[in-house]
């Protein structure tokens, strides 16, 4: 138990660093997209290389990636009836910020350093869904009710999903896994060199990212929303744990990763839907600060059950 606590705890140092050096002035908050592009681009992608290359795969998990795309799709329209009587506006920003994940670049580190390798197969097969949920039909719904113009809805959905590099990644690994191929072992040397960069600089990059400033008068909404994201969290998290017929680890990364902050992606769809930017960056914030406390306590409590 020090052990994993231990592991906690230098994963949210790191993030303590990332918020030191912005507040010593060697970053700024604008610094965040550098790290993002970092992370997303090529450190992350690097690490999802090397763990897909050396796990094994059941095609049963699968259905990792429909339980992604049912619960993102089930929290958007939740959000949508917490906000029904709303303007449509706000109906919007609800949908954008509800059924989305950041598991690439922040659930990852902590899985990986916690459960293992092999759960970066099945964080990425649920987020596989989680993805299509976020960048597809929330991107499309939200937008739609913010009355943002432009008839070719499918074109544009299609385009944003092609242009998440995370999914790309996930699914070449996992066209390679089904044909039951394996990458070269000088590739797997390189990767797994530049993958090991990817928990300290997707943490820090989160320091980076920190922003827990708001109007006052924006708390309640703030407050409402993320307790409809963490209402529906919590009763997957339990029919996860208790009704899968899936390993232990499997249903135990599923209760992990439903706690994942709000994806960083959202932040940019609400300012091209001309909504509210600066609640949005807050929720994330918040979100993040309820990931970095949830799940390794989550872990805590039962990966010995």
């Amino acid at each position: 138990m020090l052990e994993i606590a231990a592991r906690a705890l230098a994963l949210v140092a790191i993030v303590g660093i990332g918020l030191g050096i912005k507040r010593l002035g060697w970053v700024s908050r604008h610094d965040f997209t550098l790290f993002s592009r970092l992370v997303l681009n090529v450190t992350l992608p690097c690490a999802l290389i090397t763990s897909f290359n050396g796990s094994t795969f059941d095609r049963s998990l699968l259905v990792l990636a429909t339980l992604g795309l049912g619960l993102g799709v089930a929290q958007q329209a939740l959000a949508y009836l917490a906000t029904l009587r709303r303007p449509r506006r706000e109906q919007a920003f609800a949908v954008l910020h509800g059924g989305n994940f950041n598991i690439g670049a922040f659930a990852t580190p902590y899985l990986a350093g916690f459960v293992g390798p092999q759960a970066m197969v099945y964080s990425s097969l649920f987020d596989i869904g989680g993805a299509v949920a976020g960048a597809g039909t929330g991107y499309a719904w939200g937008m739609g009710l913010a009355g943002e113009p432009g008839k070719h809805r499918v074109r544009e959905v299609a385009g944003q999903l092609l242009r998440t590099p995370v999914l790309i990644t996930y699914l070449t690994l996992l066209l390679l896994k089904l044909l039951d191929l394996r990458l070269p072992d000088v590739l797997i040397t390189f990767t797994s060199t530049v993958g090991a960069a990817n928990p300290f600089l997707a943490m820090l990059m989160i320091g980076v990212g920190l922003e827990l400033r708001l109007h006052r008068g924006k708390y309640w909404t703030a407050a409402r929303l993320l307790a409809v994201r963490y209402a529906s969290a919590a009763v997957a998290a339990v029919l996860f744990w208790t009704l899968l017929p899936l390993p232990a680890d499997a249903r135990l990364v599923l209760v992990m990763v439903v706690f994942s902050p709000i994806a960083a992606m959202v932040v940019g769809f609400t300012g091209k839907a001309g909504l509210d930017v600066e609640l949005s960056a807050f929720m994330t914030s918040v979100s993040l600060l309820v990931g970095i406390v949830v799940m390794p306590t989550l872990y805590l409590a039962l990966h010995t059950a």
